[in-house]
């Protein structure tokens, strides 16, 4: 075993002991600052809970970017772009666990970290004490199958006002790209074939009820879209063949070491509201990211290689101070959960009792 395997397991074992414990300790900060924003303006509520989101997620990059030394190459407008401060629809492609990360390292380049709400499959409200504090923070569930547009709507009303911020993070495809995988990448062919739409190469078929419905609610609201196209370095082999993406256990194991963010930023003036409009432009769209695409995925080894020089990349790399600082806060904060017979008992209440409480709480909201 090499020496960075051994890096690799012990960052990973590390990494997840501590954002995974951490929760009970996060839920009483949250518990907090909810109780004592009830008599406040929900959008007052909303600031500070986009701060606490903030800190967390910082411990998080903690782990998946500093201390894997992770390097992130910016294209297209991201630069320019990530220096505005405007609401945005986050829209990306869909390939690993890591997705939701990325826009991470993204929103926090631009000091929107603590704005980020995303559309979510309705499975991961099942996470112990996150499924609820992720539907609180604004974030939206959705159910595959069973789509209720009036849960949607009414979810999206709360991001419509003026004074809560908003990175809304919508993975289109809905379902990960995943070579390994044939059988999802080959109905997706199929039902472009059969409904007369373009063919993808690195795609699926986006799906645009949710893309429309954001776009009718957040048309006025939403400054701009973020068309966002992510490339994990190493997913094409030395044959030239697309492999899967690295997903979260990898990415903690030191096994990606560059990620490729291109950003086109479209402002929503642009963007249609009528529903087969929407349609139209979101596979257009996603026929520009598969072209785009073709520059990372291609058999041409020199390409790849070339790619950053070829599309004017920029490596972009954070303070060290602004991850290690969140680290160091939950460092402290959880000994007296662990050093204490008091803190240790109120850990395992938050943890059961919060787990139970939320749980029955999404059952009676149905929030989707």
């Amino acid at each position: 075993m090499t020496r960075m395997t051994i890096v690799g397991k012990a960052r990973y074992v590390f990494g997840s002991v501590i954002m995974i414990g951490v929760a009970p300790e996060y839920l009483a900060i949250w518990l907090v600052w909810r109780g004592a924003s009830l008599v406040f303006p929900s959008w007052i509520y909303q600031w500070g809970d986009d701060k606490l989101y903030s800190l967390y997620q910082r411990l998080v990059l903690f782990f998946f970017e500093t201390c894997t030394n992770l390097e992130v190459v910016l294209y297209g407008d991201a630069v320019d772009a990530l220096k505005k401060r405007e609401s945005v629809l986050y829209l990306a492609n869909h390939q690993s666990t890591v997705d939701w990360l990325v826009a991470d390292m993204i929103s926090v380049r631009g000091g929107s970290l603590g704005h980020l709400r995303y559309v979510m499959k309705d499975t991961l409200q099942l996470m112990p004490l996150y499924g609820h504090y992720f539907y609180a923070h604004g974030c939206i569930y959705v159910k595959r199958g069973k789509f209720s547009q009036n849960k949607m709507i009414e979810a999206l009303d709360y991001l419509r006002h003026p004074k809560i911020p908003t990175w809304l993070v919508i993975f289109p495809e809905g379902t990960r790209y995943y070579p390994g995988n044939p059988d999802v990448i080959q109905k997706a062919e199929q039902y472009a074939k059969d409904n007369n739409l373009p063919v993808l190469k690195h795609h699926l078929v986006p799906k645009t009820r949710g893309m429309w419905l954001v776009s009718r609610q957040l048309h006025d609201k939403i400054d701009a879209i973020y068309d966002v196209s992510v490339f994990y370095d190493g997913t094409v082999n030395k044959q030239g063949i697309r492999g899967n993406a690295p997903q979260l256990i990898d990415f903690l194991m030191g096994k990606c070491k560059k990620v490729h963010v291109h950003i086109r930023r479209i402002p929503m003036s642009e963007v249609p509201m009528e529903e087969e409009k929407v349609g139209k432009w979101l596979h257009q769209l996603y026929r520009e990211k598969d072209e785009l695409a073709e520059n990372f995925f291609t058999p041409d080894s020199e390409k790849r290689n070339n790619v950053e020089k070829l599309l004017n990349g920029h490596k972009s790399s954070l303070n060290l101070w602004s991850t290690l600082s969140s680290f160091l806060f939950f460092s402290v904060l959880s000994v007296p959960f662990l050093c204490t017979k008091v803190g240790r008992q109120m850990y395992v209440n938050l943890l059961l009792y919060g787990s139970l409480g939320s749980y029955g709480w999404l059952v009676i909201r149905n929030v989707c």
